[in-house]
């Protein structure tokens, strides 16, 4: 467990500030010498290009640190823009590469107002579970945040857009300013967006590669145990013909109205995921069956506990539970909630018709098109088998 979370912001008269830190004893790593050291090495050159936001790690005598720069952008404009945690001697920062951005960046989008003050000591106690993330949390991540779920859901509709144009778009729906490259670059890592110049074009263009859903799918390995009798006979029948009514009315709203359907529950399932007891629960249901009695011992909570997450759970339809004739309560699936990448084909078409429309230049929609072709799932063994002959 790191000693500490601290976040700093760039003052023009005393250099760097402690704007936040977590426990509020913690001195280590925040004396004036070692806070300007990192941040002479994470300002090194003067340029945006230079000054991109990035994670980087730095050891000292007693300690080491995991930092995460914001970029010039924050650092200029006063607003916080490095965070990092402050490590025993023995422990590895890259232990905390994929973490710490998640973390600092949610900070960074809540800075408006000092709202990330509340946020850190909450982030430093959850900080050894984002270790421990999925990847399906990760790209849960994306959609309980409201900019970044408002970037996917304008590219899925137009495949391509203008970084400056983007920025003006999420100022509009969100209602502030946001520094673009620190808010898509996890989308890039993550493959559900690419970005490239093109020539004859002011600012950046954003891609997107993969689609991000939200479904609500039916288990198969569920289904199987009840109708094999995991469960008694009379549980088993009331599940399967309450399931099937269920998933019937979800296929019918997403063919009336799949975009509104899978966006409409998005940030409230991807809460779910990204509470971690929650999602615990999940992961332990999507297994088989069990009784209410076993979960406490299961997910090692108490049972006031695993009755909340239940509840909170079944007013969500993900889960139901069924009394047996001998009283016993037996908790399954009603859904399995999974968020999956889907490749765009449908933008094929969309980027012919953008380009018809002259709403995007030639160079940009054959950009586009040529990203798409080399990010369908085809191509994927074939770059594999590149990259090893070049090995």
């Amino acid at each position: 467990m790191p000693e500490g979370l601290a976040v700093l912001k760039w003052d023009d008269e005393l250099g760097p500030v402690v704007t936040s830190k977590t426990p509020r004893k913690l001195k280590i790593g925040l004396d004036p010498t070692t806070s300007m050291r990192v941040y002479g090495i994470a300002t090194l050159g003067e340029t945006e290009e230079s000054q991109k936001p990035g994670f980087s790690s730095l050891s000292f005598n007693d300690f080491k640190l995991a930092v995460y720069y914001g970029g010039l952008n924050m650092h200029l404009k006063g607003l916080p823009s490095m965070v990092f945690l402050v490590l025993h001697p023995e422990e590895d920062p890259d232990v905390y590469k994929d973490a710490l951005p998640e973390m600092a960046t949610q900070i960074f989008l809540n800075a408006d107002d000092d709202e990330y003050k509340k946020m850190v000591p909450k982030l430093y106690k959850e900080i050894s579970r984002y270790t421990q993330m999925t990847p399906e949390q990760r790209q849960a991540a994306i959609l309980i945040d409201p900019v970044r779920r408002s970037i996917i859901q304008t590219l899925m509709k137009n495949g391509t857009v203008l970084s400056t144009d983007l920025e003006q778009l999420i100022f509009e729906k969100v209602g502030k300013k946001i520094d673009v490259d620190i808010v898509l670059r996890p989308l890039v890592k993550m493959g559900i967006i690419a970005t490239g110049w093109v020539e004859g074009l002011s600012s950046e263009v954003i891609y997107l590669t993969r689609a991000l859903f939200v479904l609500r799918m039916i288990s198969q390995d569920i289904v199987r145990a009840v109708r094999d009798g995991q469960v008694p006979i009379d549980v088993a029948d009331t599940y399967l013909q309450t399931s099937k009514r269920y998933h019937r009315d979800y296929l019918a709203r997403l063919r009336k109205n799949l975009f509104e359907t899978v966006w409409s529950e998005a940030e409230r399932i991807g809460k779910f995921m990204l509470d971690f007891d929650t999602y615990d629960l999940i992961q332990v249901l999507r297994k088989g069956p069990a009784e209410k009695k076993h979960l406490p011992e299961m997910l090692d909570l108490s049972a006031a506990k695993v009755n909340k997450q239940l509840s909170i759970l079944e007013k969500a339809n993900i889960v139901t539970r069924i009394k047996d004739e001998d009283k016993r309560e037996h908790v399954i699936l009603k859904c399995n909630p999974e968020i999956v990448t889907v490749y765009p084909e449908w933008l094929i078409q969309r980027t012919v018709d953008l380009y018809n429309d002259e709403s995007i230049i030639n160079q940009q929609a054959m950009h586009y098109l040529e990203v798409l072709k080399k990010s369908h799932p085809s191509q994927a063994g074939v770059i594999a088998e590149v990259e090893q002959t070049e090995s």
